[in-house]
């Protein structure tokens, strides 16, 4: 069966390979668009394009990629918690700093000091009047 590079590169082609990942070293899925071309990808959209045309669906041809290469062939995107999970902790973080530091800046209330004797009190006036 003959297929055109438009075929490898169809949108039924491209939907499954992007769940596929390139075992060339790119670390990219299977749409990767390396120049001149990537030998492994274009193997895979072959195939993916043949299981396509025998009437597999998507399922059956990841399933069909993973038993012959392992699962690891298979590119996982981070889902919602994976996405917005590390901008949660970080927003979480500076709170907390933010907390903390207004917390610290906050001018603190003088304590309970003990009252000074009147008669000490007098005598350290004397003594600051000699001086001048």
């Amino acid at each position: 069966m003959a297929q055109t590079a438009v075929d490898l590169d169809s949108a039924p082609v491209n939907r499954v390979a992007k769940k596929l990942a390139c075992t060339c070293g790119c670390a990219q899925d299977m749409t990767c668009q390396m120049e001149p071309g990537c030998g492994v990808c274009k193997r895979a959209k072959t195939k993916i394009f043949a299981g396509q045309q025998a009437g597999k669906s998507d399922s059956q041809i990841l399933d069909q990629f993973a038993a012959e290469n392992g699962p690891a062939i298979l590119f996982v995107t981070p889902g919602w918690f994976g996405t917005a999970g590390p901008f949660v902790a970080l927003s979480l973080g500076a709170i907390v700093v933010l907390l903390v530091i207004r917390r610290y800046m906050k001018p603190q209330p003088a304590g309970n000091a003990p009252e000074i004797d009147p008669a000490l009190l007098d005598k350290i006036n004397k003594d600051m009047a000699k001086l001048d």
